[in-house]
């Protein structure tokens, strides 16, 4: 499986900076920051609620665009069994020099080597991804090689980027633009300081849709605001409107 769109030059390598987790927290950049203060507390709830659900001690979790890893630092920190997974070579060294060998991290090569000796299959009790999704064309392709990688009764959990967030944000012309539409964008690019990436908008219907179609059903929609500190802490100067779509999946 081909976890990410190719692209010409990996600019998540160069973008690693940018989404910098592993710093100090007066270091991380907003667009990082705001995944750590408004996304991972649901995210940590809703993983809560699913070990609870199968009453359970401990859960075995990939995190699917791991980043530079702190996120799998603060699952395994909870006693979690921890992988994660990115495409860019550079956050995985990150990663490494900031997660426990306990934590087991795959490039996009070792990944796809995993799948297709079947090691994976049916070993997660919950698959996380936060804004990975929106990067990606093959979409159905990702989700459904993810689901076979769940357990039954096992859950994915994922953030993207909502339609209403993209159509505010061409409003102000913050972060993106060339969109195929600004009533109804689906496709095109956020501008990282030069770097442009391209982005696939869907609605929550076509996230409904394709992993019905998967034999999964939903547990979770949920557009978590930006809190007061955040924005005055971080001098938050985006679209107000929430920049999360979080939805969840139960695997039949």
């Amino acid at each position: 499986m081909k976890a990410y769109t190719d692209t010409i030059v990996n600019v998540w390598d160069f973008l690693a900076e940018r989404f910098n987790t592993h710093k100090e927290n007066n270091e991380i950049h907003p667009d990082a920051a705001v995944n750590i203060h408004i996304g991972w507390p649901v995210f940590f709830d809703q993983i809560e609620l699913q070990r609870n659900f199968l009453g359970t001690k401990t859960l075995d979790i990939l995190d699917f665009g791991c980043g530079t890893g702190r996120f799998c630092k603060a699952l395994h920190k909870k006693s979690y069994k921890v992988s994660g997974m990115d495409r860019s070579s550079k956050m995985i060294q990150v990663s490494k020099k900031n997660v426990s060998n306990t934590v087991t991290l795959y490039t996009e090569k070792s990944f796809d080597e995993a799948i297709k000796s079947k090691r994976l299959y049916r070993k997660f009790d919950v698959i996380t991804s936060m804004h990975v999704f929106e990067w990606n064309e093959n979409i159905e392709e990702i989700a459904s090689t993810l689901i076979a990688l769940l357990k039954s009764n096992g859950i994915i959990l994922f953030a993207v980027f909502p339609k209403k967030h993209i159509i505010d944000s061409l409003a102000i012309k913050d972060l993106f633009e060339d969109f195929d539409s600004s009533e109804n964008p689906t496709y095109g690019y956020a501008n990282f300081d030069g770097i442009k990436v391209p982005v696939f908008i869907r609605d929550a219907h076509f996230f409904d849709s394709l992993f019905y179609s998967l034999n999964c059903e939903k547990v979770l929609e949920f557009y978590p605001p930006y809190s007061k500190s955040f924005i005055k802490n971080y001098n938050w100067k985006g679209s107000l409107y929430p920049e999360m779509m979080i939805l969840a999946y139960r695997k039949s």
